[in-house]
Parts: structure tokens; C-alpha cells; sequence
């Protein structure tokens, strides 16, 4: 069985700076990103991130609205963040694009990563 790392097509980076989703029930901050999709650290709740659903990135002075996502891993066993709240990791791939949203993930990837993931 293939592990998650070996599934992916693309390069993942680490956002230089804080960079969040949010959705219409949850928000998260983005933990690494690439070309293909990201995966996202949220405080864990009864609504969270949809299987399938449009979220909204702000990628540090950047944002993205309506962008569709589809879940591909959810892990609901993470860390224990500040005050006790269960944080929780998701992994997404972007679908369905246009264009200016592909061209805006390309730009914050070449200008607003610190490395690789």
C-alpha cells in the first residue's frame, strides 16, 4: 500500500507566513501547500472541513475565494492544542480550478514558501 508522501504529484513547501482556510463551519491553518493541494491543521469540531466544498484561502497578503477542495485523508486523533482544544489534520487536492486561481497558488508558491515540506 502506497503511504501519502508516495501519492504525491507535486512538491510540497512550508508557508513562510501564517496562511488559514476557512470554510462556512471550520477554519484552519495550512500546514503545507503545493501545486496540487495542502493539508490543514483545524480546531476539531462537529461541522468540519466537508468531503467535498469551496473554501477560502488567505495566503499572507493573498486571497482566494470559492476554491474547491476534495478531502483525501482525515486524521480526527491529533495534537492536543492551547487550552485543551483537539486540533485535528486534514489533506486536500484542489479541483476544478480556472485559471487565475491556478496562477495565484503558482505565484505565493514561488514567492511566499520557506522550504520544502
Amino acid at each position: 500500500m502506497m503511504n501519502q508522501v508516495d501519492q504525491r504529484k507535486h512538491q510540497r513547501y512550508v508557508p513562510s507566513a501564517k496562511t488559514f482556510v476557512y470554510t462556512d463551519d471550520s477554519f484552519g491553518r495550512i500546514l503545507d501547500i503545493s501545486a496540487g493541494g495542502f493539508s490543514l491543521q483545524y480546531i476539531d469540531v462537529e461541522s468540519p472541513i466537508k468531503e467535498k466544498e469551496d473554501v477560502d484561502i488567505l495566503l499572507g497578503n493573498l486571497s482566494l475565494v470559492k476554491v474547491p477542495i476534495t478531502v483525501i485523508w482525515n486524521n480526527h486523533s491529533s495534537a492536543i492544542g492551547k487550552d485543551s482544544v483537539i486540533m485535528s489534520k486534514v489533506g486536500v487536492k484542489f479541483v476544478d480550478l480556472t485559471n487565475q486561481q491556478r496562477d495565484m497558488i503558482a505565484f505565493f508558491l514561488s514567492h511566499h514558501t520557506s522550504g520544502n515540506a
